[in-house]
């Protein structure tokens, strides 16, 4: 493996860690955030925040004026199986979205969630 692959896999979030190697796109689903309006948005480290807070959505239009969604990408390695979950929390606004930046959690903490 060649140095430009090692640093692809040290700062993209959807390559494995542990092989250093691309990881496919398992599952995406949308949620919506009930509780966090409109300038009440904090970013948190806690997987259980997300477990307790998000609920499925279908799409977007089902999300209530301003409250917040989040996109949820789930990867997974073909060589090693390790799965990475990138939650990406936003706020629609008039057919665009407002990103907050996204949250990582690189040690199965929301496999529960998207995998049931």
């Amino acid at each position: 493996m060649g140095l430009f692959d090692k640093l692809l896999a040290k700062f993209q979030d959807d390559w494995c860690k542990e092989c250093r190697r691309p990881m496919e796109k398992v599952r995406k689903q949308l949620f919506a955030l009930p509780g966090v309006s409109v300038g009440h948005y904090t970013a948190h480290k806690d997987p259980g925040f997300y477990r307790k807070t998000l609920y499925i959505v279908e799409k977007k239009a089902d999300i209530p004026p301003g409250m917040y969604a989040c996109g949820a990408i789930q990867y997974r390695c073909p060589e090693c199986t390790r799965r990475v979950t990138v939650l990406d929390p936003f706020l629609p606004v008039r057919n665009e979205e407002k990103h907050e930046g996204t949250v990582v959690f690189r040690d199965g903490e929301l496999d529960d969630l998207l995998w049931n």
